[in-house]
């Protein structure tokens, strides 16, 4: 069901008027931003070993493996905040149509966190970019100068920036299913970080197969010579979160608010 300009406004207001709002994206881009900057400061080469052996790409984009805990935060207080507080009866008598707010809300999330991903991503591009030259990766030393004009440097700066959107719609599914902020970020933290841990615990086999099926596969497929091809990973968190979002529409009709 598509979200009318109506519900659309009243979900942006409310959701403007929620106080982690500004602090869950600025955390997103911070995140994002600092910890690639700090991740290529710290990277250096001096042209020993395999020449053009590292993804260049990732080091600068590495910030987003952390920002993903602010954009399920993000996608978690959208929806439990009004359970919390019990304002959501009231959002369901101004509009019956339940089915259209969560769209409202989903959609207004999706917009915000593209938003600030998309900006943090390319920032972290450049400015990796700018450091890891400085660092020894250039020319001189093998490794050509990445540019978004390179089919395989955007599709990894475009899914850096798309991943936390498709996250946060996850969260806000789920969050929707569950009604409770604690339980919803403890099972979203839960299926994104357990699968990598659980999975290096286990035959080769197995564990791929465990972190292939994993919501943060849509991320870790962009590492180079990763097992799964890059946009199998991100189709798998694609599915995750239509799987949410679908389960919740339907439950939003047919529970007490």
């Amino acid at each position: 069901m598509i979200a009318t300009t109506h519900a659309l406004r009243a979900e942006w207001t409310k959701l403007r008027s929620v106080r982690g709002t500004p602090a869950a994206l600025l955390a997103l881009a911070g995140l994002t931003i600092a910890l690639g900057a700090v991740s290529c400061a710290t990277s250096h080469t001096e042209g020993f070993g395999n020449a053009g052996d590292e993804d260049v790409v990732m080091l600068s984009l590495v910030g987003v493996y952390f920002a993903q805990v602010a954009a399920v935060a993000f996608g978690v207080l959208a929806v439990c905040s009004e359970y919390a507080t019990g304002t959501i009866r009231t959002t369901f008598a101004a509009n019956p149509r339940r089915r259209e707010v969560l769209a409202a809300k989903t959609a207004i999330v999706g917009g915000l966190v593209l938003g600030a991903a998309a900006l943090a991503a390319l920032a972290s591009f450049y400015i990796g970019q700018a450091i890891l030259r400085t660092n020894g990766y250039n020319a001189g030393n093998g490794y050509t100068t990445p540019s978004l004009g390179d089919a395989d440097t955007l599709r990894k700066v475009a899914i850096a920036a798309a991943y936390p959107v498709i996250l946060a719609v996850l969260s806000l599914g789920l969050a929707a299913i569950v009604r409770n902020t604690a339980t919803a970020i403890s099972v979203l933290l839960g299926l994104l970080f357990v699968p990598y841990i659980v999975g290096g615990l286990l035959p080769e086999s197995l564990g791929h197969a465990i972190e292939e099926a994993a919501p943060m596969a849509g991320i870790a497929a962009q590492e180079r010579g990763a097992p799964m091809a890059p946009w199998a990973g991100f189709g798998v968190t694609v599915a995750w979160a239509v799987a949410a979002l679908v389960v919740a529409l339907w439950l939003v009709r047919r529970r007490d608010a």
